[in-house]
C-alpha cells in the first residue's frame, strides 16, 4: 500500500469526506449549524455526492500524484475558499460560509508549505 505523502492533504480529504457524508445523509443538520435554511430538495444530496467524489481524487493525488498535481490542489482549494468568502461578503450566503473557506484556505497553505519543504 502506498503511503500518503502530505498530512495536509490527508486532513483535507477527511474534512471533505465528513462534509460530503453530512450533505448526503444529514444535510439539514449541517446547513442549520452554519445558518443556512433547511431544504428537502435533492440538490443538496447531489452536491454531497460531488463533494464526496473529491475524496477519491484527493486520496489518489496524495498517494500517487506528482508534486505538480498536488500544487494544483492548492490552487483549487484557494479558488474555492475565495469563492466562499466572496459569496459571504456579498450577502449571497451566510457569513458562516467563511468557516468552510478558512478550512480550504488553511489546508491549501499548509500543503504549499509542505511542498516548499520538499524542495530543500
Amino acid at each position: 500500500m502506498t503511503k500518503n505523502r502530505f498530512l495536509s492533504l490527508t486532513v483535507q480529504t477527511i474534512y471533505v469526506l465528513i462534509t460530503g457524508l453530512q450533505l448526503i445523509f444529514v444535510p439539514n443538520m449541517l446547513l442549520g449549524m452554519f445558518g443556512f435554511e433547511s431544504t428537502s430538495e435533492i440538490w443538496i444530496k447531489v452536491l454531497g455526492v460531488v463533494v464526496l467524489s473529491l475524496t477519491i481524487l484527493y486520496q489518489g493525488i496524495n498517494q500517487h500524484g506528482s508534486n505538480d498535481i498536488v500544487r494544483l490542489t492548492v490552487w483549487s482549494r484557494l479558488f474555492v475558499g475565495t469563492g466562499f468568502v466572496v459569496f459571504a461578503l456579498s450577502n449571497i450566503a451566510p457569513m458562516a460560509l467563511i468557516f468552510f473557506a478558512g478550512i480550504d484556505i488553511a489546508t491549501a497553505i499548509w500543503t504549499w508549505f509542505e511542498l516548499k519543504k520538499q524542495h530543500f
